[in-house]
């Protein structure tokens, strides 16, 4: 009986930012009998395949406590079950904990990281650490993972695109036609969302068109400015906050519009961008990462050098695209994504075990 076991933060089909779990954990249940996983919280999970088992932590406990819980959970799960390798999705702490246990086991270890890395030292400190303690790091794009420059030359760090669920975001455009702007995000500082939120009101299209945020805060930190964006903008009847949503729920939302602005720096590869592609939704953004999605003789007419100034120029010189022009790049872009489907993830995690 083929096994895996899966550590990741959440699993929780209404989250906006990680709900797209569910998606990836469905995925290996295809490939393998049982996918058993360890969370660090749980929320609803209804659309699990039956031979995905989670586990989690009680989220009342102390952090010395949950340290220890997730310590023996993951060692009677290893002790009981034999299995093929063990992906960690996103958390140094779950890499760290289960070392041990997985090097007694001989369980392969695999660390899925896709971000710019963390500000705090000490954060930074436990994702060295638990880069190290990898067997591989896979990663999805070329800048997405801070420390690329340690693991490059070691046969450890791969690159293996996203795994968006393309099939049910695809949408076929026939002929483009110009409506509002959404941002998905989660609401924090460095998502830049005052400065894309300015960029579009101060373009030519901000007075005769509407953005809507979809996303909300994490931290108490996040909370705050996310309260001070709405009421910043609360007199302006074209900006609307609509916190966040089931995941699932994005694909029917996104419908109602044509543009998606983007504002992260180098180091992010957000799946947001992804999807609203695959949708037909244009991209303007800042990151050099998603240039690869877009054809080379048009990448200028969107990617903006992250200040409300460079957004406002892109979003106002759109008027001198021809709609022909348009639907090839939707087009374009529609084809590379489809090679970032959930539905091959498994497959390209094989490839470099």
């Amino acid at each position: 009986m083929k096994k895996v076991l899966v550590l990741n933060i959440s699993t929780d089909s209404k989250n906006t930012s990680l709900g797209f779990a569910i998606s990836w954990l469905n995925a290996f249940a295809k490939e393998f009998d049982e996918v058993h996983v360890v969370s660090l919280s749980k929320g609803s999970y209804d659309e699990l395949e039956k031979n995905v088992i989670v586990s989690s932590v009680d989220n009342n406990r102390g952090r010395i406590a949950k340290v220890i819980y997730l310590f023996k959970l993951i060692s009677k799960l290893t002790k009981s079950n034999k299995y093929e390798f063990c992906l960690s999705h996103m958390s140094s702490l779950m890499v760290i904990i289960s070392k041990p246990i997985l090097k007694i086991r001989k369980v392969k270890s695999i660390f899925w990281y896709t971000h710019k890395g963390p500000d705090d030292y000490f954060k930074k400190i436990f994702l060295l650490k638990a880069s190290i303690y990898s067997n591989k790091i896979i990663t999805a794009s070329k800048n997405s993972f801070p420390y690329k420059g340690f693991f490059n030359n070691k046969n450890k760090l791969h690159v293996i695109g996203h795994a968006i669920k393309f099939d049910e975001f695809f949408r076929k455009i026939e002929s483009f036609e110009i409506k509002d702007f959404v941002i998905i995000s989660r609401i924090s500082k460095s998502k830049k969302i005052e400065e894309s939120i300015s960029g579009f009101l101060n373009s030519k299209k901000g007075s005769n068109y509407k953005l809507s945020v979809i996303g909300g805060p994490l931290s108490s930190e996040d909370k705050i400015y996310f309260e001070r964006l709405k009421l910043k903008y609360a007199s302006h009847a074209n900006i609307s906050f609509l916190g966040s949503m089931p995941h699932k729920d994005l694909i029917n939302e996104i419908s109602d519009f044509s543009f998606h602005i983007n504002n992260t720096e180098k180091g992010y590869y957000d799946k947001s961008v992804l999807e609203t592609m695959s949708h037909g939704l244009i991209n303007f953004y800042s990151n050099s990462d998603y240039d690869e999605l877009l054809p080379k003789e048009y990448r200028d007419k969107f990617k903006f050098d992250g200040t409300p100034e460079s957004l406002s120029d892109k979003i106002t010189d759109i008027d001198n695209l021809k709609i022909d022009e348009i639907n090839k790049i939707i087009n374009f872009s529609q084809s590379k994504l489809e090679k970032q489907s959930v539905n091959s993830l498994v497959e390209r995690v094989l490839t470099i075990i």
